[in-house]
């Protein structure tokens, strides 16, 4: 996550999935001691995956949104590059 967050850019999308759903409890406290600053990015977790770690929407800060898989296909759509940590 702290890779990710260092080339992060205003005008970006972070989209969690899978296991990377954990992170949301810590997104904002890690950026903050990185010194780094999230505004500007669009932060978004997959639904399901949210669901199936025991997590739901009301567990999120107000900028992370929830996306559906149609939702992940077109944030795929909108951005002619993307990266993924594993």
């Amino acid at each position: 996550m702290q890779s990710c967050l260092h080339i992060a850019a205003p005008g970006d999308t972070l989209l969690l999935i899978e296991d990377g759903i954990y992170n949301v409890r810590t997104l904002n406290s890690l950026a903050a001691r990185m010194n780094v600053t999230l505004e500007g990015i669009q932060v978004c977790v997959l639904r399901d995956d949210l669901i199936a770690r025991g997590l739901s929407a009301v567990d999120l800060a107000d900028h992370i949104t929830t996306v559906d898989h149609a939702g992940f296909v077109e944030l795929t759509c909108q951005h002619r590059q993307s990266v993924h940590w594993f």
